[in-house]
């Protein structure tokens, strides 16, 4: 009896995570998002930071201590995924008065690793909140809301005169999450195994 209830409670545990692949993901954001003109390859760089960061994977979660340098202290990227790294305790620390939180820990959510100290709202740590979401909406097979966030962070950094503070925060938590390795991608090759509308 125990068994069928720890397999059940694992079922619905896992129901909500799903894989994309890389054409899947590629074929929704070509549809859902708005990139600036002139950016051929930037869809090719954001899928190739989810397939990198997240494994594609809805669910996956993430802590970072900013203190160390991701590359380094979290060890090879390539191929690992979310599964293989245990999320480290985070231990709320109080807002500090001068508006910008010192808590030595980000943690990512979702396919795209956002983090709660910019997109969403954890009520782990002060957050900017800038996609008007609580962090487990990030973690759903639903990603039209992920999606929406990442256009958010999009208009946010190609404003006119963007905010400096956001503007801060969203470049930290892309550095947290930045891979060389898609620096230089570039769509005809990343995306030549897809099919082609």
């Amino acid at each position: 009896m125990l068994a069928a209830v720890v397999v059940l409670f694992l079922a619905a545990g896992l129901s909500d995570s799903v894989i994309l692949t890389k054409c899947g993901l590629k074929q929704q954001l070509q549809t859902s998002l708005t990139l600036p003109p002139n950016t051929t390859n930037v869809l090719a760089q954001i899928v190739c930071h989810v397939q990198l960061t997240s494994n594609f994977n809805t669910s996956a979660i993430k802590t970072i201590n900013e203190t160390e340098k991701p590359h380094e202290s979290q060890g090879p990227r390539r191929g690992r995924s979310a599964k293989n790294v245990r999320p480290t305790k985070v231990t709320p620390k109080p807002h500090l008065e001068s508006g910008e939180d010192k808590n030595e820990f980000w943690t990512l959510y979702g396919l795209f690793q956002l983090s709660d100290h910019v997109v969403c709202n954890s009520t782990q740590r002060h957050s900017l909140n800038l996609c008007g979401l609580t962090c487990d909406k990030l973690l759903d097979d639903n990603i039209s809301d992920d999606v929406a966030c990442v256009q958010v962070l999009i208009n946010k950094m190609t404003a006119v005169i963007p905010d400096p503070e956001t503007a801060k925060r969203i470049h930290k938590m892309i550095s947290l999450i930045y891979q060389p390795e898609c620096a230089n991608a570039k769509a005809s090759v990343y995306f030549a195994d897809c099919p082609q509308p």
